[in-house]
Order: C-alpha cells, then sequence, then structure tokens
C-alpha cells in the first residue's frame, strides 16, 4: 500500500502541486527538531552514551536560544525520511517513536527544522569507501542517483505528512542541506582520498541538495536552507568539521553548529 501511495505523490511531483503558505508568529512557541545525527548533535559534549547522539550543543538549540524560545530535539542519528521522520527507528535494539508522532503529539508546533538525506543515499558509506578503496565508479553513480529519486520521493511524503497532520494550517518548516566535508587540501585524515574522488564528494554533496531542494521548492511552507563550511572543512586551516579520529567523522562541531543556527534564524527572521 504504502509504494502505490508513493508512486501516486511521484506523479503529482512531475505536476508541481503547491500548498497554501503559512506564516510564522515572531516567537514560536512550539519549535521541534527533527533529522539525523547531525541535528541531533553527534560527537557534540553530551551526546556520549545516548542512543540518538543528541547534544545539548547541537544547533537547534542554538536556534532556539536566538529565537528566545525552547526546542524539542528529536534528531537521532542514522535516521532517514522513512524510517525516523514518519516511520519507527531501530538504533541500537531500541524502537523510537517517529519523529512526526511525537512531533504532532500535543498540536502543530509553530515552527520545524529539519536535517535529513544523508543517510537514506548512503553517504556514510560512501565516504567510507573514498577513505578505504575506490568511490566515485559508474556503478557509485548509477546507485546514488537511485537513492537520490527515492529519497525525493520520500521527503515529498514526509512534507505532505506535515500538511495533512496540521489540518491544512501548517508551520513553517526550514529544510537544512548539507555542507561538503573535506577540503581540496590533503592531510592524514584524507591522504586515501585521491583528487577526483574529492571532486565526486563535492559533487554528490551538491547534487544531495538539489534533490531536497527540488522537493521543498514545491511547499510554499517549507523552505530549503543552503549550508557551506567553505574554508572550515576537514584538512582546512580552522576546520569546523570532525575529522576521523574525532567521535563522529565528517560531523560538524562547534563553530559549524553556530554556522548552522546562524543560517537557519536568518531564514526565520527574513
Amino acid at each position: 500500500m504504502k509504494r502505490f501511495v508513493l508512486s501516486i505523490i511521484a506523479a503529482v511531483m512531475v505536476v508541481g502541486m503547491v500548498f497554501s503558505p503559512v506564516a510564522l508568529a515572531a516567537t514560536p512557541t512550539r519549535y521541534v527538531a527533527l533529522g539525523d545525527s547531525v541535528a541531533a548533535g553527534a560527537g557534540l559534549p553530551g551526546s556520549e552514551g545516548t542512543v540518538c547522539d543528541r547534544s545539548p550543543q547541537a544547533y537547534p538549540y542554538k536556534v532556539a536560544a536566538a529565537l528566545g524560545t525552547s526546542v524539542t530535539n528529536l534528531a537521532c542519528s542514522g535516521a532517514k525520511v522513512d524510517e525516523g521522520i514518519y516511520g519507527e527507528q531501530v538504533r541500537s535494539g531500541t524502537e523510537i517513536p517517529a519523529q512526526l508522532d511525537v512531533a504532532f503529539v500535543s498540536g502543530t508546533p509553530d515552527l520545524i527544522t529539519m536535517t535529513i538525506g544523508a543517510n537514506d543515499i548512503r553517504w556514510a558509506q560512501y565516504l567510507r569507501k573514498c577513505q578505504v578503496a575506490t568511490c566515485g565508479t559508474t556503478f557509485d553513480n548509477a546507485t546514488t542517483a537511485v537513492l537520490r529519486g527515492d529519497l525525493r520521493v520520500e521527503l515529498y511524503w514526509a512534507l505532505s505528512q506535515i500538511e495533512q497532520r496540521s489540518d491544512g494550517n501548517p508551520p513553517q518548516v526550514l529544510v537544512n542541506g548539507y555542507y561538503n566535508p573535506i577540503s581540496t587540501t590533503t592531510c592524514s585524515d584524507t591522504q586515501q582520498i585521491s583528487a577526483g574522488e574529492r571532486s565526486w564528494i563535492r559533487t554528490q554533496t551538491a547534487n544531495l541538495n538539489q534533490a531536497i531542494r527540488s522537493v521543498v521548492q514545491q511547499f510554499a511552507f517549507a523552505e530549503f536552507v543552503p549550508i557551506s563550511f567553505a574554508g572550515h572543512e576537514v584538512c582546512s586551516v580552522h576546520p569546523w568539521i570532525q575529522g576521523v579520529r574525532l567521535p563522529a567523522p565528517f560531523h560538524p562541531y562547534g563553530m559549524a553548529q553556530d554556522a548552522i543556527a546562524n543560517a537557519n534564524v536568518r531564514m526565520i527572521n527574513r
């Protein structure tokens, strides 16, 4: 049944259906953060030993502080759209309810931020492959293209769910993009990754962001938030991304979380 529904959604996407816009109150009373390990704050202080790697230093808390409100951060490492956002996720033997179910349990939030999509295209696996083998093969390109197609359908379904659950009066939803994690400069963290593979990573990051953006722009209540750490990638002089020897390789920390928060706050205050 789900696949039948998703096929209908895919057809609607081609038409380019756009839902009605919604205004955000100056200070959201209920702010909920959804997403994966980036939004959870994997590798940041306070995330150790938690099932979902959630840290109070993750960007949703910085957004909340800037807005003068609080946040319910439901993001969880390993989350995908269908296994995390609108479907149940199982992590380390623990069943985690769908993030949307929890987000709407007390009514419609005023604001939702979300970082999702990297796990859907198996991004961590490809980064690992670039380190230990060869990435960017013809098979890799074909596989990532198929996975991006599935991501577009799943994300469309998730945003449709937000619209339906809010009875036609959806909150403002900010869907964050992803950053290129690796500098053009080589260091010990990337010495096994060739220049061609680094170029492939940059291209795939752009492709992932375009897939997310192409869905988000079909919903008037949602906005795509581009994220860039240009000049602060792994192997840069002042990296904002965890290297391979840190708790969560290629995940943002420190100033990177501030940068994500600032990008979201700017979008809210436009």
